[in-house]
């Protein structure tokens, strides 16, 4: 409730210095921060640890496990070394609620793009419950240094690493072997339109959406779309609907203008345009949508379908496609990396959409409006938020068994009569 707050001192601070440190617009960061922490009330967290483990109290004692009989206790670890990535404002949130679900400490390293908001995070929680305070620090420093980065993954249990394959495996490197490790790195994310979607009523709308989605923290987040394929057979075609995206993406940037990008990153999306519209003057089936001024945002129609990742900052592919059957086949030079889709299709479809994107590699699947932002229970790169972190201890049905039989009453339910002893 607090963050939520905007007359909230911490919120204020951040708010207002996150703009200058990242580089995103005022109004971005504003709608970022107040969507995302929107997700982290009480219920939504309920919502995840019964999602996971199914009894919650599994986290404080022992309790009867349903089919497989006998007792379970789960244990987080003691310490979680947490390294955050800088591109997403307020995600170190996330990592940090995980651990102190699972009754862990965390020691975070926040990312130079972005220092400010897993601190002030912190030291809220800490005015709140100076318990909870007392269970989390962050720190500073510069990635690879030795001295510090031993210290702080061998006296972890687990450490997690959010960033670019080529970070996360430096990390892996340097984590004792018996140390749990677990690594969020590049991923890609795009989204489908059928055919069915593409009237000429629905289809302004879904452009509306899917220009959100690219928009939302300029592109930067594994979530965030890098092309979308649209479906042949519609009553409007691919070539139609990339058209309506550039409108929308005109209008969003109005509401929430892009960033500042460093001159390289301008540099590359002029020359990926300069080579679009070459081609489109030699005759080739493609089309160049731009922003009058500047690189602010990018729609490039392509007939070819090949899935090309994004040079991202609001630079966006429209693809046709003739079947999911083909779709399948391009996303397989992906597959390693792909994380979302953002869905436009009928019910009856759904199914058979769901069933063709997660035997090509997906974790999720979501409308095309909430791409940039997962509900709190989902599985993040197809894992648990909380159950990779878990450790488990099992009392066995025989032990239980063993242990009634030597009472004075034998029970109908081994796992009832232990459990009142362990009350």
């Amino acid at each position: 409730a607090l963050w939520q707050d905007p007359g909230y001192p911490r919120r204020q601070h951040v708010e207002a210095c996150l703009p200058v440190v990242t580089g995103y617009s005022a109004p971005m960061v504003k709608h970022g921060l107040d969507t995302l922490l929107a997700g982290f009330r009480a219920d939504a967290l309920w919502t995840l640890l019964r999602a996971e483990l199914g009894d919650p109290r599994v986290l404080d004692a022992f309790r009867p496990r349903r089919d497989a009989g006998g007792l379970s206790r789960a244990f987080g670890p003691r310490l979680i070394s947490h390294v955050f990535s800088g591109n997403v404002p307020g995600l170190p949130a996330w990592s940090l609620i995980c651990a102190l679900l699972t009754k862990s400490a965390s020691l975070g390293k926040v990312a130079s793009e972005e220092p400010l908001f897993a601190v002030h995070f912190a030291r809220s929680l800490a005015e709140v419950c100076a318990e909870l305070g007392e269970c989390l620090a962050i720190a500073w420093w510069k990635g690879g240094e030795q001295s510090l980065e031993d210290v702080a993954f061998s006296a972890a249990d687990a450490v997690i690493a959010y960033g670019s394959d080529t970070a996360t495996a430096r990390i892996r490197e340097r984590v004792p072997a018996d140390t749990r490790f677990l690594a969020y790195g590049h991923r890609l994310s795009f989204a489908f339109v059928a055919r069915e979607a593409l009237g000429r009523e629905r289809a302004p709308d879904l452009a509306a959406q899917l220009a959100y989605a690219v928009s939302v923290y300029d592109q930067q987040g594994c979530v965030s779309p890098h092309l979308v394929y649209v479906e042949d057979g519609g009553e409007l075609d691919a070539a139609a609907f990339a058209e309506l995206l550039a409108e929308q993406m005109a209008q969003l940037q109005t509401r929430f203008p892009r960033g500042a990008i460093p001159l390289e990153e301008s540099s590359a999306i002029r020359h990926l345009r300069g080579e679009y519209e070459f081609r489109e003057l030699a005759g080739e089936p493609v089309r160049v949508y731009a922003s009058p001024a500047g690189t602010s945002w990018t729609v490039l129609y392509e007939a070819d379908e090949t899935f090309t990742a994004s040079c991202l900052n609001r630079t966006v592919r429209v693809h046709p496609i003739a079947s999911l059957a083909e779709l399948r086949r391009r996303l397989e030079q992906v597959r390693a990396y792909l994380q979302s889709a953002g869905v436009a299709c009928p019910e009856s479809r759904l199914t058979e959409v769901a069933e063709c994107f997660a035997q090509a590699g997906l974790c999720r699947i979501s409308s095309i409006a909430r791409m940039p932002w997962p509900g709190m229970a989902w599985h993040h790169d197809g894992r648990g938020n909380l159950l990779d972190l878990l450790r488990w201890c099992d009392v066995e049905p025989d032990a239980l068994t063993a242990a009634v039989n030597g009472s004075d009453t034998l029970q109908d339910d081994p796992a009832q009569a232990i459990q009142g002893r362990v009350r």
